[in-house]
């Protein structure tokens, strides 16, 4: 390893050291090659309240590079990029800093009931021209030529496999100019670290390209969203403990899916983290709005796959504005609040959630998830397990920039509650997220 460091070091002019906010934006510094391998080992202070991290007043942080994330960038050999932790001048990590969260997580996961996890996650995004225009007029697994970018996800793959991600899948989705790809399930940090990776790969392949790469939730009010579904299953050993015999799912997961449900209310805020997530979060558009249940229901928020005889949970709540740190994280902790005090889901369904009347779903014990970032930062503030395990630090500065987005929001929109997507909040989002 030391060798190829050294290689790596040797052959490259700039190293960028990266890391994520709470918002889950891809920050970097970048250094000269004269002082790539100080910083490598060091680590490099920065100032945490510009980029959300800490108050002002006690802003002095260092970003800590992961070294074993070291590797060239595919598109530009003259740079290296390493992946980095946030920690305090104490030498401690920021209980604000969403990568530790999830270290945090994995590591309760296996030091309390000996769990390690495994994911994969699904993403999700549209290609538009430089006017917010979809690029194309595909649909569903549409075949070139009404697939017309089908190219582009081909250079888009290349740099993967350059980086050392190998896609399972990659097609075009039900909207046009809408992408959607696939991976395989290996361990939360590797993914977390994956889909940062993947979505900077997206982006700038698209920008070269003279076209944005847009992980908005909603662009378009009549089109369908952007989701970011999670598989995950929970392994000791070899043993996958979602599995039981006869091929029905065990009580572990069961009760894994007792936690979710329980804390799917809380949930949202984290996985639906701007105002127009909730344009996406409307009935009949496979984007589930009630927390329940099913064996290969994809109108479920949490379905089990019924096609597989590997047993495993898909989370399809979250959209892809979430910070997938986080995400990986708040499953993994609310599934085990489940395991661990034994929580009995309400019963599974296979019926068609949307399509039920609320007194059906009532009598079934199913709730619908918050229909406004207002309402989800009330539910998340009222969820005290979830709140205790992010800390006050991370509370305190989630509800500080969701709150003055929400004032916003409604300072620029006539009315809040619309479920039309406004032009406001597409300006504000369609390149940046």
């Amino acid at each position: 390893m030391k060798q190829d460091i050294s290689k790596i070091l040797n052959d490259i002019d700039y190293l960028q050291l990266q890391f994520t906010n709470i918002a889950g934006q891809l920050k970097v510094v970048e250094v000269p090659k004269k002082f790539a391998e100080k910083y490598l080992k060091e680590g490099l202070g920065i100032d945490g309240s510009s980029i959300g991290f800490l108050s002002t007043e006690s802003s002095d942080m260092r970003v800590i590079p992961d070294v074993s994330t070291l590797h060239v960038i595919p598109w530009n050999n003259r740079i290296a990029r390493v992946i980095c932790d946030i920690y305090d001048t104490n030498g401690q990590p920021i209980r604000s800093d969403p990568r530790s969260i999830l270290k945090r997580a994995i590591n309760m996961a296996k030091l309390e009931f000996g769990f390690n996890m495994l994911a994969r996650p699904e993403l999700e995004w549209y290609i538009m021209d430089q006017d917010g225009e979809p690029c194309d007029i595909g649909g569903y697994m549409d075949a070139p030529p009404l697939d017309s970018e089908i190219e582009l996800r081909r250079m888009m793959t290349d740099f993967m496999i350059g980086f050392g991600i190998h896609p399972k899948m990659l097609h075009h989705e039900v909207g046009p100019g809408q992408m959607e790809i696939e991976f395989p399930m290996i361990d939360p940090l590797t993914a977390g670290d994956m889909i940062q990776t993947v979505k900077q790969i997206v982006k700038m392949v698209s920008w070269n390209a003279g076209l944005v790469a847009c992980f908005m939730p909603k662009p378009y009010t009549t089109e369908a969203g952007n989701g970011l579904h999670v598989h995950h299953m929970l392994l000791k050993g070899e043993d996958n403990y979602f599995n039981s015999k006869g091929g029905k799912p065990s009580e572990t997961l069961k009760y894994f899916v007792g936690g979710l449900l329980k804390h799917a209310h809380g949930l949202t805020a984290i996985f639906n983290p701007t105002v127009n997530s909730y344009k996406r979060l409307v009935p009949n558009h496979e984007a589930p709005v009630y927390v329940a249940w099913g064996l290969a229901n994809r109108t479920a928020l949490v379905r089990v796959p019924g096609y597989e005889k590997s047993a495993r949970i898909e989370f399809r709540g979250a959209d892809t504005s979430a910070n997938i740190y986080l995400v990986l994280a708040l499953l993994l902790v609310a599934g085990l609040d489940g395991v661990k005090n034994k929580i009995n889901p309400i019963d599974g369904t296979q019926l068609n959630i949307d399509q039920l009347t609320d007194e059906k779903r009532s009598e079934m014990g199913i709730s619908k998830t918050p229909s406004t970032l207002k309402e989800a930062l009330a539910a998340l503030n009222a969820d005290k397990y979830l709140c205790d395990f992010l800390g006050p630090q991370f509370i305190e500065i989630f509800n500080k920039t969701k709150n003055k987005e929400w004032g916003e929001y409604e300072k620029n929109v006539k009315n809040p509650k619309t479920e039309e997507v406004t032009e406001w909040e597409f300006n504000q989002m369609f390149e940046k997220v």
